[in-house]
């Protein structure tokens, strides 16, 4: 097919369109990808050598070395693995990748296959981004080997999927072991009542210590970190961002807020980011930190203690709740040849691929049959791997950032103000009901 060219950025202010931010699936971070030059233009794709060959062009905006690298060798394995389809792996920009696809629903200016941070996907699904593939995945028959909570990302509330999770990843909880030794523990938190124990035991204000660390800032990052403390089970079901009042979310937020209050968390955790956490962790000024798969390549920075990892202590013993990142890869509206584009997808996203793209880029498979043998498994790599079974995806909703919005800044007024957070989260949830009234969340 003829490549689609990306429209220029100005279009979008001519337009007056809103872009939804997206939230790094490596830091969380709403800051856009560094643009290497690629992204001004996608390039004319190769001429096929011979025959009959079906063209795909896909579009990501990998720019870590080791996510770019891979996606690169993939897409050359795939292709020399069968003479009638060759795919076209072009870098763009997260920024303008976004501003793309927020213009192509309009125009149809849009790649065959795209990829989209997951709490974003639902939003672009709204517009008209993404085709509906949902018979010919349930035709492959493997989607019950999929993580709910990835999955999800990729659905629409009629269940109706869109494209496939790619790589993911979640948070748990990083221990600095000798602070809890020195406290009188032998071991980490297994439940929310113990967590509290430990993190008041662990808070040393002499020192400049606390018990806990989080990113509690007022964006889609701080977002990242709160949900688990607001959707820990209750009556055996895990609550959503629809049920804030719950009693089990008052009561997540309230420990938090008592935190801040009693001095056990700072209060500039309203202004970190999760590597502002990270590093009052490493530097031995916090003695458990809310962290991300990617902090384990950040191991080195710790200064000289013992540490492991946890599942994150939100509830009862026995139960957690996380929150996930990572991206999917959809198939744009209007893709010519979806047959083509849907074997690669779901070639990617295979057992054995999605297992060695885990191991290749530091990620966890989206899938629960995926095996990854990570060299740095002894780190707690195992541990991410565990919460991704309680993980839950952001929404997903086509108004996520405006619930977002709703969130952060309930607990920002909890945190900062000293606001009862009942209050907090029965104000949140007259901006989130007539939401999700009008377009239900999915079921958790």
């Amino acid at each position: 097919m003829k490549l689609k060219k990306l429209l220029a950025l100005s279009l979008v202010a001519v337009m007056g369109m809103s872009i939804v931010a997206c939230g790094s699936s490596a830091t969380e971070s709403a800051a856009p990808a560094e643009d290497n030059g690629a992204a001004a233009e996608a390039p004319a794709k190769e001429e096929a050598a011979s025959g009959d060959v079906t063209e795909v062009e896909l579009w990501h905006y990998f720019d870590a070395s080791a996510d770019a690298k891979a996606i690169v060798d993939w897409v050359d394995e795939y292709n020399s693995l069968q003479n009638d389809i060759h795919i076209t792996a072009t870098y763009v920009s997260r920024e303008e990748l976004m501003n793309q696809y927020t213009i192509g629903a309009l125009s149809g200016e849009l790649p065959d296959i795209g990829m989209v941070d997951s709490p974003d996907m639902a939003s672009y699904i709204s517009l008209g981004v993404f085709e509906d593939i949902t018979s010919q995945l349930n035709e492959w028959g493997e989607l019950d080997k999929f993580y709910p909570g990835p999955l999800s990302s990729c659905m629409d509330a009629d269940g109706n999927l869109y494209g496939l999770p790619q790589n993911s990843n979640c948070l748990a909880l990083a221990c600095n072991m000798d602070l809890l030794k020195a406290a009188g523990y032998d071991h980490m938190p297994e439940s929310l009542d113990e967590f509290k124990e430990m993190v008041a035991a662990t808070t040393n204000p002499a020192d400049d210590v606390y018990g806990y660390a989080m990113c509690a800032v007022s964006t889609e990052e701080g977002t990242f970190q709160l949900l688990p403390w607001l959707r820990s089970k209750e009556n055996g079901k895990g609550v959503n961002v629809d049920d804030l009042t719950a009693d089990s979310a008052v009561n997540g937020l309230t420990v938090l807020g008592d935190f801040v209050k009693n001095g056990y968390m700072s209060k500039e955790a309203v202004n970190w980011t999760q590597a502002d956490a990270w590093n009052a962790f490493a530097a031995g000024k916090a003695a458990m930190v809310e962290c991300g798969t990617w902090h384990l390549a950040q191991t080195d920075a710790i200064a000289g203690f013992d540490y492991d990892f946890c599942l994150l202590p939100t509830g009862d013993k026995g139960t957690s709740t996380s929150t996930i990142g990572g991206e999917n890869f959809g198939i744009c509206s209007g893709a010519e040849n979806l047959d083509a584009c849907v074997d690669f997808l779901t070639w990617l996203c295979s057992k054995e691929k999605e297992g060695e793209w885990a191991v290749t880029a530091g990620k966890i498979p989206t899938r629960s049959d995926s095996v990854a043998n990570y060299d740095y498994e002894q780190d707690g790599f195992a541990v991410f791997v565990d919460e991704m079974n309680y993980a839950q995806a952001r929404g997903p909703h086509a108004e996520w950032p405006r619930i977002s919005e709703a969130v952060y800044t309930a607990c920002q007024s909890v945190f900062v103000d000293g606001t009862d957070p009942k209050d907090a989260l029965t104000k949140a949830m007259e901006t989130i009901k007539p939401i999700v009234d009008a377009n239900p969340l999915p079921e958790t």
